[in-house]
């Protein structure tokens, strides 16, 4: 089986040829092309000040929190080590999500001749979050979402299946 190391690698690569000092023309940045909405769950970003309404449009106007030294959105590209830091958090609570919304009971299922695994969730949720993931799951994958380049949940579950992924779900 795959590891955890090769899940990221492998995450990496797909998001942003596994280049950390890169931002899209959407504004996700890293090596795993994270969002704002991302570096919040991870805790290493704020959107907006008191009573402010929260659009996670990544603009990148809100504040770094100083999180293993990143301060800034320049400071987040060039720390490889604070961008593996960010996304084992992020995956963590993508997890939480997914077990919130029910995804998880569905692992060993088949969907249209593949099964469903951790692997294949986290990867789904971290292209278009767990929601998406659970209304594909309950269509009995009817119901496939893609982002904005065209690229859809479905097909980075198929893509991350099988990966050992336990130390990001235990």
């Amino acid at each position: 089986m795959k590891t955890l190391q090769d899940f990221l690698n492998d995450l990496g690569a797909r998001e942003s040829g596994g280049r950390y000092n890169i931002v899209n023309c959407y504004g996700y940045a890293g090596k795993y092309q994270m969002g704002e909405a991302a570096l919040i769950d991870a805790g290493y970003y704020k959107k907006g000040g008191k009573g402010a309404v929260t659009i996670y449009n990544n603009d990148w106007k809100g504040v770094f929190t100083g999180k293993d030294g990143v301060n800034s959105l320049s400071d987040f590209l060039n720390s490889p080590q604070a961008q593996e830091n960010a996304q084992i958090i992020f995956m963590k609570r993508q997890w939480r999500y997914l077990k919130a919304v029910g995804a998880d009971k569905y692992v060993g299922k088949i969907i249209k001749g593949y099964t469903i695994t951790p692997s294949g969730l986290l990867a789904a949720a971290h292209l278009k979050g767990a929601g998406s993931v659970s209304k594909y799951l309950k269509s009995n994958g009817s119901v496939v979402e893609k982002d904005a380049f065209g690229t859809s949940a479905e097909s980075y579950m198929k893509k991350f299946a099988g990966y050992d992924v336990k130390d990001l779900i235990s």
